[in-house]
């Protein structure tokens, strides 16, 4: 009994202040730098079409460019566990797979900036929701070696991309104590 006790006082005595250090401290910072490259990755797609190499008639250039300002408005909130629990109407997949067909059908550059785009957004719903990795971790690994595992993961990825312009605009502010 005693061990148990002891063992529990120092896994709260450990686990705490980590737990405080990662959500106050590396957390925030880490959101930071990713909204900063994903800043980049929206400006180098500008300078694409300023520098022409794209046209404007490219209809991949605005559905990208909307994905990295919607991204970089909800990093802060955006987390693994939405992804697996948010249930999407038919409409809004087949927009989500419609977008992602014409951004994959772009031109070379388009699909590159809009590829890191996305780990972007995955490095910040990964720095959200930390517990949540551990658990997929070995799903991402069977995506790797299986084909099933790779469709789902790719769903996965579709229907995240689905959430994150479909959901609502207004995102309540979170309460600072």
């Amino acid at each position: 009994m005693k061990t148990t006790l002891f063992l529990c006082l120092m896994f709260l005595l450990v686990g705490l202040p980590i737990y405080f250090l990662y959500w106050n401290l590396f957390r925030p910072v880490l959101l930071k730098r990713l909204k900063y490259r994903m800043y980049q990755v929206r400006d180098d797609l500008r300078l694409l079409l300023v520098g022409g190499e794209i046209s404007t008639k490219e209809k991949a250039y605005p559905l990208v460019e909307q994905f990295c300002n919607k991204a970089v408005a909800k990093m802060d909130f955006v987390d693994l566990a939405v992804v697996f629990e948010v249930k999407l109407d038919r409409q809004s997949v087949l927009e989500a797979e419609r977008d992602l067909e014409i951004i994959f059908d772009a031109s070379p550059e388009i699909r590159h900036h809009f590829i890191h785009a996305i780990l972007l957004v995955a490095g910040a719903a990964a720095a959200n929701s930390p517990g949540v990795l551990i658990l997929l971790i070995p799903f991402v690994f069977a995506a790797l070696w299986f084909n099933k595992a790779k469709a789902r993961f790719y769903g996965l990825m579709k229907k995240a991309f689905a959430i994150l312009l479909i959901k609502p605009e207004p995102v309540p502010e979170p309460v600072k104590c």
